[in-house]
């Protein structure tokens, strides 16, 4: 009997299944920690994205730009860039991450702040539009053309002030959203934007493209998406107006899209589906615009979705290594794992809940309540108080949800080197990125002469 979980997981015989691959066989296979991602899943969540956003915005055309920063693999990167998807960057890493994945360099958008002369010089030379984050970031754009003879493509990042939003943020509770995406650095001060895009169209070694505005994943409500449309609109209608016969040919509405499951929830409730979220975000847009009489007709439409296009392709697969409980001074049990949270660092940057499922035994009631912990020095604990069935040594456990940031940001503390990632594609199972081993923890470490 096969219980789906989603169109990627599923229940069967009493063993958790990605696709065509029972994870406990992975699991050996490969070792643990790992983790483990779907490529049928990235490609399906690829399509229904884009098509959530094309039935939103019958004005143009739409573009996704997955964020590289929330997967960092560069095989799945390839399967996005075979699917016709741009990508956002931030920084040279990245860039580099892109380009040498064969995305096109018109469909990169080279984004950041602080953006240095190398990483420019470079965007500039591939032929990537760099999305500007400060007026200093325009000077450094036109010397770089300059120096090429060529023309470059530069959109500029706004920041909205997003008056009403007044719902609390996810990132900062005692902050309404509007005060906390106002504090956040990335994006042209509204005061500077017009004097900065007025400096761009009359250099002729630039071309602006378009805006982009980005809100981050503040909340999952819909109607803050809605706001964050009309309030984008605002800010492009006001720069249209003092640019005198400029039109963005393209508008880039950014990313923060939950997750399906949205583990960062902090309430634990289910998110809206993408669809929901494209037609109030491309909805708020395009009415906003239409009502500053700014037609949309013709203009191209972008969204990055980092966290809401990987989080449910992957799981992270971790082996029970000892069972531990204590009577006094009062009952607690302890399910000690050979992960850590420093290889899932949504559990301290976002206060993530990865929901633990084990990947035997799923047909056995979920009796025991334990803390499900790693093998760090910290407290580590990867779940509170957990309901898991009766686990032994060598049981192996699945946390879902953990394929967008979590390899991407994971660290090396207590000398603990970083996992690999495995993907599932039908019955088949590869490494996309081998496992670190301790030497090249330390592999940086120089020690001078004076000191072996």
């Amino acid at each position: 009997m096969i219980t789906r979980i989603d169109d990627c997981l599923s229940q069967r015989d009493g063993s958790l299944w990605m696709e065509e691959c029972r994870l406990a066989d992975l699991a050996v296979r490969f070792g643990t920690p790992v983790y483990v991602v779907s490529e049928a899943k990235l490609r399906g969540n690829l399509q229904r994205i884009q098509a959530a956003f094309e039935a939103a915005w019958p004005h143009g055309p739409v573009c996704l730009l997955p964020s590289l920063k929330a997967n960092l693999s560069l095989s799945l990167r390839r399967i996005l860039t075979a699917d016709g998807a741009g990508c956002d960057t931030f920084g040279p890493g990245e860039l580099h991450a892109a380009l040498t994945s064969g995305v096109p360099p018109q469909l990169i958008s080279v984004n950041g702040s602080s953006k240095d002369t190398a990483l420019i010089e470079r965007a500039v030379a591939a032929g990537a539009r760099i999305t500007l984050d400060s007026p200093r970031e325009l000077d450094l754009v036109i010397e770089a053309a300059r120096r090429h003879a060529t023309r470059a493509v530069i959109r500029l990042r706004l920041r909205p002030d997003y008056a009403g939003l007044d719902l609390p943020s996810d990132f900062s509770p005692d902050l309404d959203v509007a005060t906390a995406a106002g504090r956040y650095k990335p994006g042209i001060p509204a005061e500077q934007a017009i004097e900065t895009g007025a400096r761009a169209l009359a250099a002729p070694e630039l071309r602006v493209s378009g805006l982009m505005a980005h809100l981050g994943r503040h909340s999952a409500d819909p109607r803050v998406w809605r706001a964050m449309g009309e309030s984008f609109a605002e800010v492009i209608a006001r720069c249209c107006q003092a640019w005198e016969g400029w039109r963005p040919g393209e508008l880039d509405v950014g990313g923060g899209y939950p997750s399906p499951r949205d583990p960062t929830a902090p309430d634990g409730a289910a998110p809206a589906a993408i669809e929901e979220y494209a037609r109030e975000v491309a909805g708020g847009l395009a009415d906003g615009l239409a009502a500053a009489g700014v037609d949309p007709a013709g203009i191209a439409l972008e969204a990055e979705p980092g966290r809401g296009l990987y989080a449910d392709t992957g799981v992270h697969l971790t082996t029970v290594r000892n069972i531990k409980h204590q009577q006094l001074p009062f009952e607690w049990t302890w399910v000690e794992v050979d992960t850590t949270e420093m290889f899932l660092a949504d559990l301290l940057i976002e206060h993530a809940r990865f929901a633990p499922m084990a990947a035997t035994k799923t047909d056995q009631p979920a009796d025991l309540e334990a803390d499900l912990v790693g093998i760090s020095c910290g407290f580590d604990v990867l779940s509170a108080r957990a309901h898991l069935p009766r686990l032994e040594p060598g049981d192996v456990l699945a946390l879902l949800d953990t394929g967008a940031y979590q390899d991407a940001c994971a660290a090396n503390f207590n000398a603990l080197p970083r996992p690999g990632t495995v993907l599932v594609s039908g019955n088949t199972a590869e490494w996309i990125k081998r496992p670190e081993t301790v030497d090249e923890v330390f592999a940086r470490d120089v020690i001078p002469e004076r000191l072996r």
